[in-house]
């Protein structure tokens, strides 16, 4: 697992199970420092398993109640596709891996990606990432 599908992951499967939109996680995350605690730590929690990560941010977020179901069921598609679009948006913007993600859910396109709804986890790369540059002109 490289850093971007390990931020991704960690995103992603959060989201599904707290019922909490992704993009909405990923600005928490942002705040309380997690994407610096999992890049600081990334060569020994790149094994890990999901049920390890979800204990660990638990800690962080003070949030130990997991949702009876969840309304973002997309999370596995959105795991797929993400970390291509996060990879491309940082080499052609020059950002950091932590810079990229909170820029790309913090966008409307992120937003939309986030949402089972939109139909956007169904994008290939290519689109999710001109769709990101064309909200960034």
């Amino acid at each position: 697992m490289n850093q971007f599908e390990l931020l991704v992951c960690c995103v992603e499967n959060y989201s599904h199970i707290k019922n909490v939109a992704s993009n909405k996680v990923a600005h928490s995350f942002g705040q309380k420092g997690i994407f610096e605690l999992l890049l600081e730590g990334y060569e020994a929690y790149c094994n890990m398993d999901e049920g390890f990560f979800i204990g660990m941010i638990d800690g962080y977020m003070e949030n130990t109640t997991d949702a009876q179901q969840s309304e973002y069921n997309k999370h596995k598609q959105r795991q797929a596709v993400l970390p291509k679009v996060l990879k491309q948006i940082a080499k052609e913007k020059n950002m950091t891996k932590i810079e990229t993600i909170k820029s790309f859910y913090a966008s409307k396109t992120g937003e939309a990606f986030a949402n089972d709804s939109t139909g956007y986890y169904n994008k290939t790369p290519e689109e999710l990432v001109e769709l990101y540059n064309q909200e960034m002109i």
